[in-house]
């Protein structure tokens, strides 16, 4: 009798036996029902003679930032699931923080830094970081890392860059109230000077930490409106003065008419009142950064950002009509902002404060092209303490981080949770109650390959080769000189912006794409 093999599909206990193979016994020349039986199992992850059993390896790198009395900051660097001995991997899920040696997390992320909130002041807590895989291993804990909230400020706050200020555009009917405290403070208001912190009648919508803001309603046209503003220290010292925050709000401007005795002209354009005035913009950007004000698309005025990442821009000497206005920042990294743009009428009254600009954060990644299942840094900067909001594919992903004092953030994104092909990723930010709109996009695919995203020329920007802070045809020459030619170890630094070892058409797109002219 001629041995037959036959394959069958089965299905048992949750696990597809996808080779079942069978033979049959042949004995003393008789044919036999017994077969001998060789299975192939393959579960969620895969087949294979082995399911995932390997940990991912622990974690390295825990850092902890006290930034506040009642948070601590912690980062670390990204684990790995290895493949031992043919093993399916089922890859890095995510990470569960532990605090003062509990055996119970009391968190669990998919990124490598967790910001740790609702801790005493001045106490010493101590961390460790587990990674855990899709199959449910976990690895061993991190080394422990100890940190201590800051301690309360037993001083009263200090109030500043408090807001508006000068004369705001007729017709406002509400405007919002801010300050700055150089400490953690709840702020207070009223409308009578002198009255102490406890007596004050309204808090402030947003407060707390070192922002706050309200608003307030009820503004009428040719009034002027003072608010006398006091802060308490989250550990009870309030300020035994006031601060006060006090602006007007301009009178409607007559239309004129022409006509009577004499003859004369009609009554001119009301959008284009003659008399000068200051228009000051005031907003947020990034720390120490340079702003950049157009009016109607040329450049009106630059000014740069505090440490706080506030700025205030005056223009003086403007007639009155109505304006198309463009505000762009640059961070510390020669990353432009999206366009914050607007269009603002300006009445020709004393003085005009135009508040609320709130830029967007700047976003890049470190590889243009990278290889699936390796980390991907996103990062960018912000508001300092602002919450930055990253998402990736429209949403498709989506994660929380906090900027440093600095403002700087950063994610970094497991590329093994998307498919080969295309990508983008961008951001938007919240301080206090504001929230910025969407960041720029910036594009990233996954492959079989690293490609390292272009790197900031000499001046500060990419393409910028001959550091004169634009990118123009002299960057093209000098990019074209080297175009398929062999590069010295200088030129490949300057010039190879996709760090591919050459200067093609690919170098070029990227020069074009940061083309200032």
């Amino acid at each position: 009798m001629k041995a037959r093999r036959t394959l069958l599909n089965v299905l048992i206990a949750g696990a597809v036996i996808t080779s079942l193979s069978m033979l049959p016994a042949v004995s003393h020349g008789q044919s036999s029902d017994s077969f001998d039986i060789v299975v192939t199992v393959c579960d969620s992850f895969g087949c294979g003679s082995s399911p995932d059993v390997t940990a991912p390896t622990i974690p390295t790198g825990l850092g902890a930032v006290p930034v506040s009395a009642s948070q601590i900051n912690l980062s670390w660097d990204p684990s790995s699931d290895p493949v031992l001995g043919g093993q399916i991997t089922s890859g890095v899920a995510g990470y569960e923080i532990y605090r003062d040696g509990g055996v119970t997390p009391i968190a669990t992320t998919s990124g490598t830094s967790y910001s740790d909130t609702g801790l005493t002041a001045s106490t010493a807590y101590s961390y460790t970081v587990a990674a855990f895989d899709g199959a449910g291993n976990d690895s061993g804990p991190s080394g422990s890392v100890a940190a201590s909230t800051l301690a309360l400020a037993s001083s009263a706050p200090n109030a500043s860059l408090g807001g508006p200020t000068g004369i705001l555009p007729a017709g406002t009917n509400q405007t919002t109230l801010s300050l700055a405290t150089d400490i953690p403070a709840t702020c207070k208001y009223g409308v009578v000077a002198g009255t102490d912190y406890d007596s004050l009648p309204v808090t402030f919508n947003v407060t707390g930490n070192v922002s706050h803001s309200t608003l307030v309603t009820g503004l009428s046209s040719g009034s002027t409106f003072t608010y006398y503003v006091r802060c308490e220290s989250l550990s009870g010292t309030p300020m035994t003065s006031d601060y006060i925050i006090s602006f007007s709000v301009a009178a409607p401007v007559s239309t004129g008419g022409g006509g009577g005795g004499g003859g004369g002209g009609g009554g001119g354009n009301p959008e284009s009142p003659t008399i000068p005035t200051t228009v000051s913009f005031t907003g947020l950007a990034y720390p120490n950064a340079p702003i950049s004000l157009l009016k109607d698309g040329l450049l009106a005025a630059t000014q740069t950002a505090g440490a706080d990442a506030r700025f205030s821009i005056p223009i003086s000497g403007m007639a009155g009509g109505t304006y198309t206005f463009s505000v762009i920042a640059k961070d510390t990294q020669g990353r432009k902002s999206v366009s914050y743009s607007f269009t603002q009428k300006i009445t020709g009254a004393a003085g005009t404060t135009i508040s609320g600009i709130f830029l967007p954060p700047t976003v890049s990644v470190d590889k243009t092209g990278v290889k699936l299942g390796e980390p991907l840094k996103i990062s960018g900067e912000a508001v300092p303490n602002s919450l930055v909001t990253v998402s990736v594919d429209a949403d498709r992903m989506s994660k929380n981080v906090t900027a440093d004092q600095n403002g700087l953030w950063s994610f970094i994104l497991d590329s093994s949770k998307l498919a080969y092909g295309d990508h983008d990723t961008e951001a938007y930010e919240k301080f206090g109650n504001s929230v910025t709109s969407l960041s720029s996009i910036v594009q990233f695919s996954v492959g079989d390959k690293t490609v390292m995203a272009a790197a900031l020329g000499p001046g500060g920007l990419v393409g910028d080769l001959n550091a004169d802070g634009k990118v123009d045809l002299v960057d093209f020459s000098i990019m074209a000189y080297w175009f398929k030619r062999p590069l010295t170890e200088s030129a490949e630094k300057l010039v190879d912006l996709n760090h591919d070892d050459k200067v093609d058409i690919i170098d070029f797109s990227i020069l074009a794409h940061n083309w200032s002219g």
